[in-house]
Formats: structure tokens, C-alpha cells, sequence
């Protein structure tokens, strides 16, 4: 049966933080609160507390005369000398002045927690004392990672009422290997269930003698172990061991559960207060995981600071990059991510998260030229969206790679899915306009604008459909217009010239010589079978 604990006051922020740090570290009391005005001493006396808060703001002095059956803690806006003195005299446990805050309420509960569990049966308290380690371990490990704690003599009593031996000192950071691919379309429960099954082995793995540790989850594919790490003489002892602990658990972890884990890990700090920068330390340490591969202890000794601000391409080649997308030059649109690949994925030395920021942004750029080279914007949104969502999840080179690979291929089948419909379509209406005004001075500016497209757009997009350039074109359809005209004796060369664009007789000769390797005349007396 769980103890009882009654709080007499009427002050809703001393009641509301007992009933916190009751219910957020597991102390398992039954709380009951009664109104200082209420009928309270005749409730307690027939179901006598284990502990009891009286609030001496609003309660009558006269009330501590009386003798309790149960230990009672004193709440008061301020004391004296005298007050406490008699307090105390009175046989209470503690005197709280108020505001109170929630470590005094934490340290006061567990004392008298373990107070009871020692008077009781091993065999009923076992559980609740093994829940209640617990969670003081793991509020510590937070406490400690999280920079939470400024005290030593509180990281000092927490690691002692959490049972540890010493003081945590070094800060380990594991990260599953694959745990995306581990779970992708999976259930939260079975992403738990892989964390479970790692935590359990290194918790077997603390009974193997290799000193104390004390793992918690700090991300759904991370595990932050604490470590204490035994004196040594210098920073490399301590570096060493500290890296041997981490390829025992690697191997251990593997072979319990089947997972492989990479590790990186932070330097050994005396001051627990400190821990916190170990833990920044390892988290920085297991990124190079993303460069060096997967199954691998980092330490951060070893490691060099990456160049934050290292650029992967010079604007000019992702400017070309996305002109050769827009226009739809697929050639040469493999040959520009075959340069990328070598120059992006042989970096070394550049933050993961830089990368992967550079990286989308070059996405982004593409997906916006794929829009301007008319693919439909709602399929390139989507596919944006999900190969960003997807980059969050690319733990190393080999991933990105494929990750890049599959973006591209998408955005350029994307491109010229509706480039096909989109293209022949405008072709088409250049066409027709051609052929309607091809005696006119029209120039690729006129039809590009006609067709709503950029010059430099029409003219590749033109020359890709037809095969000619848009100037060959139009002198090729001048010339077979000519040709039809020349039949007709009625009309002079001169004549045809004109018809068809030319007002200089004499260049039109030259252009129409060039194209049938004979002049207008001698091209009209062949018609007729005779010989100039």
C-alpha cells in the first residue's frame, strides 16, 4: 500500500510543487490536501499520515502542543530564531521557508522515502526501490548531460542516493547504425524496441567489471552513456581507456543484439559539473561517422575541427548546372552531376550539417530551374519536399550519394515527362507563326515571345525538336518556297526575292545557291530541260 502524505495549507504554489516532484521522481505517496479552515485533525486522526506538511502561515501556533503520531514538516513565509527553535523543540522534521523550491522538496521526500523502506520488508519495497533508483539515475544522467546542475555537493549526494560508487566523468554518445533504414515505414514501437534491446545490453555490459555506467536516450537513434572513468595519471591514459570501454560496449552491443553502433566520445572531466561539455564533445565526435564509415569509435581527441565554412561549388557550375536542366540538355546535365560527385563527395573536413544545408540548397536551385523548364511546380514541390525530409536521415557519404542520385533522376524524368507535351506544343505554334510571316524580317526574339519562352530557351528547344537551328530553318523554307515559285516563268528572280523575304536579289542567289548548289536561274532552267 502506497504511504500517505498530507499537505495542510492553502498556498496552491507550495502544493503544486510537492505534487510535482512527487509524480516527476516516482515517490509513489498518496497525496491528500486539506483547507487550513477545513476539519482536517479530525480526517488525519482516523487515517493516520506517514508524513505531513502543516502550514504555520494560517495555522493557529497552538496547533504544535499537541503530540503527533507521524512526522511533521514545518511551511512558513519566513522564521526566527525563537520559531525555529521551538519548532524543533516540538519534535518537527524539517522547517521550510517559503517559497520552497523543488530540490529541498526532492532531498527531504527521497531521505524519508528511504527511511521507510528500511523499516519495512525487503520483499515489499524491492520493486519500488529499484523503480526509484532508477529514475534517479536517469534524472541524473539529464541533469549532468544538460548542464543542469552547478552544485558539487548535490552531483556528489544525487550520484550516492542513485547508487553509483563515484562520480560520472566522461560522456559517451552511441549511435545506431542504419536506424532509419532499421525503421522506416516501422512503428514507434519497434523503433523503442531496438533502443530497449541496445540499453539492456550495455546494462549487462556494466556487469561485466568494466566500471560503472549509465546509459539514457537523448534522440531516437542515440544513446548517451556516462562513464566513470578510474584515475589515471594523464590525459592519453584516460583517452585510451576510455576508447578501450567504447570498443568493449561497440562489440558487446553487436553481439546481443545483431546492431552495429558507432561511438564517439568526449574528454574525462574531473568536475561533474563540467560533463555537459563532454557530452557537446561526443556528440561532435560520432558526426565523422558521416566521412570515416559506420562501426567506429571517434574520440574527440583525435579528431580535427571541420571547416564550417567551406564551400562545395563555385556559383558559375551550379549556375550552368541548373541552365543545362532548365533547357533540358540531359547530356550534358549527367556529365555536370558526374563533376559534382567528384567534387562534392570526396569533401573530408566539412560539417555533415553544413553539407546537407549546401546540398538542399543546390536541390532547391535545381528544383526551381526543373519548374522553369516546364515541368508541372506541383510534382516538383513534392518531390522537394520529400527528398528534404528524407536528407535529415542521411547518416553517411555512400547515402548521399544515393540520396543525390535519386533527387536528380526524379527532377530530370519530371522534366521530360512534361517536356515532350510541353515542347511539341510550342514548336508547333513557332512553327505556324514561321509559316504565316516567313516573308516578313522576323527574328528568334519575335517568335520566342510569341511562344511565351526565352530566346535562348526557343532556340535550344527549337534546334533539339526540328534539328535545325531557327536561322536554318527560316532560310530553309524560304528557299523550298522559292523553288515553287520558280516554276512560274511570269515572275522574275528578283520577284521570287521578294516573295519570300529577300530584298536583295543578289544575296538571294548566294543563300539559295547554297542551299541547292545552284543559283535561282540556273535552278528554274533545269526545271525546263534546257542549259543556260
Amino acid at each position: 500500500m502506497n504511504e500517505t502524505l498530507i499537505i495542510i495549507s492553502n498556498d496552491e504554489t507550495a502544493i503544486q510543487l510537492i505534487e510535482s516532484v512527487n509524480k516527476e521522481y516516482h515517490f509513489h505517496f498518496t497525496l491528500k490536501v486539506y483547507d487550513v479552515k477545513s476539519d482536517w485533525e479530525n480526517r488525519i486522526k482516523q487515517n493516520c499520515p506517514h508524513l505531513m506538511f502543516l502550514d504555520m502561515d494560517q495555522i493557529d501556533r497552538k496547533i504544535i502542543e499537541e503530540k503527533r503520531s507521524c512526522p511533521w514538516i514545518i511551511l512558513k513565509s519566513d522564521f526566527s530564531k525563537e520559531e525555529l527553535r521551538q519548532f524543533f523543540k516540538k519534535g518537527a522534521l524539517d522547517c521550510l521557508q517559503k517559497p520552497i523550491v523543488g530540490t529541498t522538496v526532492y532531498y527531504l521526500l527521497h531521505e524519508f522515502k528511504a527511511s521507510i523502506e528500511k523499516k519495512a520488508p525487503t520483499f515489499q519495497n524491492e520493486n519500488k526501490s529499484k523503480a526509484c533508483i532508477t529514475s534517479l539515475k536517469s534524472n541524473l544522467a539529464y541533469d549532468l548531460i544538460f548542464g543542469n546542475v552547478k552544485n558539487s555537493k548535490e552531483i556528489w549526494d544525487r550520484s550516492k542516493w542513485a547508487g553509483l560508487s563515484v562520480v560520472p566523468n566522461t560522456a559517451m554518445v552511441i549511435h545506431i547504425d542504419e536506424f532509419y533504414h532499421l525503421t522506416k515505414n516501422k512503428s514507434k514501437l519497434w523503433e523503442q524496441t531496438i533502443r530497449n534491446e541496445i540499453i539492456a545490453a550495455i546494462q549487462q555490459f556494466q556487469d561485466q567489471g568494466c566500471g560503472e555506467v549509465l546509459p539514457v536516450v537523448t534522440a531516437s537513434d542515440k544513446i548517451t552513456v556516462l562513464l566513470s572513468i578510474p584515475l589515471r595519471s594523464s590525459v592519453e591514459e584516460y583517452k585510451q581507456l576510455a576508447a578501450a570501454y567504447g570498443e568493449k560496449i561497440k562489440n558487446f552491443i553487436h553481439e546481443k543484439t545483431g546492431n552495429t553502433v558507432t561511438i564517439g566520445i568526449g574528454h574525462y572531466y574531473e568536475d561533474g559539473r563540467n560533463l555537459h561539455v563532454s557530452y557537446q564533445e561526443a556528440m561532435q565526435a560520432q558526426t565523422y561517422k558521416f566521412f570515416a564509415g559506420t562501426d567506429t569509435i571517434f574520440h574527440i581527441a583525435d579528431l580535427k575541427p571541420f571547416e564550417s565554412e567551406a564551400a562545395l561549388l563555385p556559383n558559375n557550375e551550379i549556375e550552368t548546372l541548373a541552365n543545362k536542366l532548365t533547357v533540358g540538355d540531359f547530356a550534358g546535365m549527367k556529365q555536370s552531376l558526374e563533376k559534382i560527385f567528384n567534387t562534392v563527395f570526396t569533401q573530408q573536413n566539412v560539417d555533415p550539417e553544413v553539407l546537407k544545408l549546401q546540398i538542399l540548397d543546390l536541390l532547391t536551385t535545381l528544383a526551381r530551374s526543373a519548374i522553369n523548364g516546364g515541368a508541372k511546380p506541383k510534382d516538383i514541390i513534392s518531390i522537394h519536399l520529400q527528398y528534404a525530409r528524407d536528407l535529415l536521415m542521411v547518416e553517411n557519404t555512400t547515402q548521399m550519394k544515393q540520396w543525390f542520385s535519386e533527387a536528380m533522376k526524379q527532377l530530370l524524368e519530371r522534366v521530360l515527362d512534361d517536356y515532350n507535351e510541353a515542347t511539341l506544343k510550342s514548336v508547333q505554334k513557332a512553327i505556324t507563326f514561321i509559316d504565316q510571316h516567313f516573308v516578313e524580317n522576323i527574328s528568334l526574339e519575335q517568335v520566342a515571345s510569341h511562344v511565351q519562352l526565352s530566346p535562348n530557351y526557343f532556340s535550344n528547344l527549337f534546334k533539339r525538336t526540328t534539328g535545325t537551328s531557327f536561322i536554318e530553318y527560316m532560310t530553309q523554307l524560304r528557299v523550298e518556297k522559292a523553288k515553287a515559285m520558280l516554276v512560274n516563268l511570269n515572275q522574275t528572280v528578283y520577284q521570287v526575292a521578294n516573295a519570300v523575304g529577300y530584298h536583295d536579289a543578289r544575296y538571294f542567289s548566294r543563300v539559295f545557291k547554297s542551299v541547292c548548289g545552284k543559283t535561282p536561274s540556273k535552278y528554274r532552267n533545269s526545271l525546263l530541260g534546257s542549259q543556260e
